[in-house]
């Protein structure tokens, strides 16, 4: 079933600016077509989802991907889906725009390409939740958007950059990485593997087992 995240972005980057929701392009149905004839994917499942899809439409057609990266949501609880709100709570979870590597690599023997476009869009959110027995003691029943805020577009190699912080180090391991960034050593793994296949940095030395990676020449040049 369609959440209203999905439909709000869909009406958002299709009938709001003059386009249309829901069309069929090859085969495929596709979320909206912009007023500039791109097509447009709203993806709030993981972006490896679309890999299949993406291979067939983007040799002949231009295509804005579209991942909300939830920066804020509140929980409220209902009885039932359609009942009144019993409480609600700030969640202290908090996404951030680096945390799309984590799906990015699975479209990472994809981008860049020339047709294709992904918008990371910041989205606050209410998520609606219903209680039952099974654990974790609640379904989601519906996220609805509350206020999008900023948005980051990856169109070349080099734009995977602009989602990690500053003082990286010309050359680093995934364990410097790891550290930079405050995750695990295999979250860092995947950003190296999307920075290696995409052409934004090179392998440009081993220390016993370990790969020492660095910003690739192309990227340095501006060429990409």
């Amino acid at each position: 079933m369609e959440r209203s995240l999905h439909r709000q972005l869909k009406e958002r980057y299709g009938v709001a600016i003059g386009g249309r929701s829901e069309v069929v392009v090859g085969g495929f149905r596709v979320d909206a077509l912009a007023p500039d004839g791109r097509l447009v994917e709203i993806q709030s499942s993981p972006l490896g989802l679309l890999k299949g899809k993406l291979s067939r439409l983007l040799p002949d057609h231009s295509i804005d991907v579209i991942k909300p990266v939830i920066v804020s949501r509140r929980v409220i609880q209902r009885k039932t889906p359609d009942g009144a709100d019993l409480s609600s709570r700030r969640s202290p979870k908090r996404g951030l725009f680096v945390d799309a590597f984590e799906e990015l690599v699975g479209l990472a023997r994809l981008f860049p390409h020339p047709n294709l476009r992904i918008e990371l869009l910041a989205v606050e959110i209410d998520e609606i939740r219903v209680a039952r027995r099974r654990r974790p003691g609640f379904v989601v029943v519906d996220r609805t958007l509350r206020a999008v805020g900023e948005s980051i577009r990856l169109e070349q190699a080099g734009d995977l950059w602009t989602l990690l912080p500053e003082g990286l180090g010309e050359r680093f391991s995934t364990e410097d990485l790891a550290r930079k960034v405050g995750r695990s050593t295999r979250f860092a793994q995947q950003i190296t593997y999307c920075l290696r296949h995409s052409g934004a940095a090179d392998v440009v030395a081993k220390v016993g087992n370990r790969r020492i990676y660095a910003r690739s020449e192309t990227v340095l040049s501006g060429s990409v």
